[in-house]
């Protein structure tokens, strides 16, 4: 068995590009289209952590035999007798987890270098020849400029180019597969290569590559041409298809290691001609060769029968351009050229593998486009005065595009919002027609019920202790000294600071008290100041659900301002501002960008939706947007990441149903240890590009709010950007997530948690509003707890996503892993 430890650390490929030949002696256009089609690729690796196609796969190993009596011309590498150590991956090209979706599939070999009988010395990178193939003897396009339309192109748009190609959908026709397994499949390299022989009198030939199994059997795995809908280009796993989502990879696993697997490797070779478009012809990859003229010819037998475990195998980086000079890659000039797909393909394998393991991505290979953009700052303005008001990205300006929600999050959000619908009078509503209907009846009638909804208990003292501790405003619990209760929640809002709308119920001060005994909580009591009156209530006593309505009244408003907006929005945007404006190539880009997806946005919708002017709260709640955004600017001013840590929000006791304190430590436990890998890896860089992250830091401190007395948010080394890194990627992924999924579990329920609290008997009562504000109120945190975008098991990065699973035993009991989102776009 092959072990992990045995692989080659990844080269720095992008590091020492210089003069690399494919960026040398190419048209200006064709190093664009190479920009844009690598940045695809390059970015969708980076979001899937995986390849960007060909993502889930399966290695074998084993021996590479020349076969004897070859009929080809002399050949250094195909050369009879010669064996190697070789390796094949198996894998659905469009990147699918489900292998019975009907997708083309491919077969990617490795020709190592090294000792063909000792597989567990061998060093994987160590590559003499890679050779990709997929089902089907072509490719669907044949150059560059097409592809890169095609890719860029909405589903709307590729019907419409469908008629400019032809060739279409016989080529897809054949590449789409719903196979029993990998080894009943042909795999062509569809693209051209360069054969230059070692003969007396040495020439030139073009080659195409075909594996098949050693038993000859025929190709296999075609669906009905008609079953194909382009331009989707894929088909859905049939209704009546129950085998598992890797039943191909599980048979290719079993084959391997019960009797091993042969396959026999075979070439096409045609002269290299002096006519110049019969040599484009060769090399068009939406061409067929014709096989009586050019047949295929065997050349070498694979023998496999050791299975490489999978976090090996995914480190491997299969590329066309991974030949000798005598196997070549051919290369283009022009955009147009048909030996243009393979070039740009080597690209897009290149930076798609870097991105996905966090290597910075080289301008050698990609124009990123930096010299040709507006500077950072100037599409980056900070809102109001540096110091004074939150550091946040003006919310009167436009938002730029790289942090412009991405059609998959607009989706999702449209998914999750209350939709249109025909009313009885014929009128066509949105969210204000559904709050006309809601009107007319009470709201639990039509809203989806929450939890409190579902809890015959809900107005219990015993639940009215567990959501202090597990609900959408966890950690505020503090121990009490040389009093009779042990622990206490006080929330202050002295009325010097804050004015109270007339007629709304604002206490300046609330405290909840609990008692522990052995490893249960109890409620001891509620105090209050209201009025200019100290209010003790005692449970039983007849005012007592009362003071837990105030209670949960303050506190709700206090979480949605201090807790969801200040602590998770606003205080990631104070670091995320100065990292868009100053880091350009330090590492951390790639550690913190899947993170700070959707913030800038939904941020600027919240400025006028959630705590403007004509936001939820200060709309339903009895303060004002003055006084709520006092709320927000308070907090925001004691954060710093410096001295934070969730050990300070837990309780030094044990309490049975604490489900927070063990989720928030194993979170970010999950999380440091991420981190501390990424920094292990990528130290070299992060320094090389130091300087971006101390004029992040100038930045950050220069518009910093933080009050003096708490320090300073500063980067000064290493350590601190690391533990800067985990602050923000816990407050992005598992706080928020706790804080905004929760809210419709209470705030779902207007008798049981209200924004505001209205005096009846107050001249400025008005029922009808008051209800208003209610509909509001639970509309908006039913949106806002329903849009679930990248949730970070089925999108973060690998290495995280193994490192939460492991602790899931502790997050789950608090936050369900499936709510963990990767960033806050909600």
């Amino acid at each position: 068995m092959l072990i992990e430890n045995k692989l080659a650390d990844a080269k720095e490929i992008l590091g020492s590009l210089v003069g690399d030949p494919r960026t040398v002696d190419i048209e200006p256009k064709f190093q664009t289209i190479i920009s844009n089609v690598a940045s695809f690729f390059g970015k969708a690796a980076q979001m899937k952590g995986k390849r960007a196609t060909h993502s889930f796969g399966t290695v074998a190993a084993g021996k590479l035999v020349v076969l004897p009596n070859l009929s080809i011309p002399s050949h250094r590498v195909f050369s009879s007798g010669n064996s190697f150590p070789v390796l094949l991956r198996h894998a659905n090209i469009k990147g699918f987890p489900d292998d019975a979706i009907i997708d083309g599939r491919g077969a990617s070999i490795r020709i190592l270098n090294g000792n063909v009988d000792d597989l567990n010395s061998l060093n994987l990178d160590d590559y003499l020849l890679d050779v990709l193939m997929s089902t089907g003897h072509c490719f669907t396009f044949s150059n560059a400029a097409t592809f890169s339309r095609w890719l860029a192109s909405s589903t709307e748009d590729r019907a419409k180019m469908l008629p400019e190609l032809p060739k279409f959908l016989p080529i897809f026709h054949e590449i789409i597969r719903n196979p029993e397994s990998y080894t009943k499949l042909h795999y062509y390299s569809e693209t051209t290569y360069l054969f230059k022989s070692d003969d007396c009198e040495p020439q030139d030939y073009y080659m195409r590559y075909r594996l098949i199994n050693a038993d000859r059997s025929p190709d296999s795995g075609f669906v009905p041409i008609e079953d194909i809908r382009l331009p989707l280009d894929f088909l859905p796993r049939l209704t009546n298809d129950f085998r598992p989502a890797n039943y191909l990879r599980q048979d290719f696993r079993q084959r391997v290691t019960q009797d091993g697997v042969s396959y026999i490797l075979q070439i096409q070779l045609q002269p290299v001609s002096d006519d110049h478009e019969k040599n484009e012809l060769a090399k068009d990859c939406t061409e067929a060769w014709d096989e009586t003229m050019y047949p295929f010819q065997d050349v070498a037998q694979l023998t496999l029968n050791t299975m490489l475990p999978d976090p090996v195998a995914e480190q491997l980086e299969f590329n066309a351009y991974h030949a000798p000079a005598d196997l070549a890659l051919i290369l283009a000039h022009s955009v147009h050229e048909t030996a243009s797909i393979n070039h740009v393909r080597s690209i897009v394998y290149e930076i798609s593998a870097n991105m996905r393991k966090y290597q910075p991505p080289s301008s050698e290979l990609v124009d990123w486009g930096v010299d040709k953009k507006p500077a950072a700052k100037d599409v980056y303005k900070y809102f109001g005065v540096a110091g004074q008001d939150i550091p946040r990205l003006d919310p009167s300006l436009e938002l730029p595009p790289r942090v412009a929600p991405k059609p998959r999050l607009a989706a999702n959000i449209g998914l999750s919002v209350i939709p249109a619908r025909q009313a009885a009078n014929g009128k066509l509503l949105g969210i204000s027609g559904i709050v006309e209907i809601i009107q007319q009846l009470a709201t639990p009638a039509i809203m989806p019920a929450n939890l409190t909804r579902c809890r015959p208990d809900k107005f219990s003292d015993a639940f009215f202790v567990e959501r202090r501790l597990n609900g959408f405003n966890p950690g505020k619990m503090k121990p009490a000294k040389d009093q009779p209760w042990q622990y206490i929640i006080r929330y202050n809002c002295p009325k010097e600071k804050y004015q109270v709308k007339p007629g709304g119920i604002f206490p300046t001060r609330i405290e909840a008290r609990f008692v522990l005994t052995g490893q249960t909580l109890a409620v001891h009591s509620i105090e209050y100041e209201l009025n200019d009156a100290t209010v003790l209530s005692l449970p039983g006593q007849a005012d007592w659900e009362w003071a837990k309505r105030l209670f949960r009244s303050v506190e709700f408003v206090l979480q949605e301002a201090q807790s969801h907006l200040a602590r998770t929005h606003l205080n990631v945007e104070q670091y995320a501002m100065p990292y868009y404006r100053n880091v350009v190539n330090n590492p951390i880009k790639l550690l913190l960008e899947p993170h700070f997806e959707g913030l800038l946005n939904v941020n600027k919708l919240g400025a006028s939706i959630i705590f403007g002017e004509t936001g939820i709260i200060p709309q339903a709640s009895a303060l004002n947007a003055e006084q709520v955004e006092k709320l927000i600017v308070e907090e925001v001013s004691e954060l710093n990441f410096h001295d934070w840590h969730p050990q300070q929000h837990v309780l030094p006791d044990v309490v049975a149903n604490n489900f927070f304190d063990p989720a928030a430590l194993a979170a970010w436990g999950a999380i440091e240890e991420y981190v501390a890998g990424f920094f292990a890896a990528q130290s070299e860089q992060i320094q090389k590009y130091w300087p971006e992250i101390e004029a992040m830091s100038t930045d950050l401190v220069a518009h910093s709010i933080l009050q003096s007395k708490y320090g300073t948010l500063a980067i000064a080394n290493v350590t601190e950007l690391q533990k800067l890194c985990t602050y923000l990627i816990y407050h992005s992924s598992f706080l928020h997530s706790w804080v905004n999924y929760k809210q419709y579990e209470d705030g779902g329920d207007v008798d049981y948690a209200t924004l505001g609290l209205w005096n009846s008997h107050s001249e400025h009562y008005n029922p009808l509003d008051v209800a208003q504000k209610q509909i509001q109120q639970v509309l908006s945190v039913w949106t806002l707890s329903q849009v679930r975008y990248n949730p970070i098991l089925e999108n973060g990065n690998p290495a995280l996503k193994k490192l939460l699973w492991q602790r899931r035993d502790k997050i789950s009991p608090g936050l369900p892993l499936e709510n963990m989102m990767t960033s806050i776009h909600i």
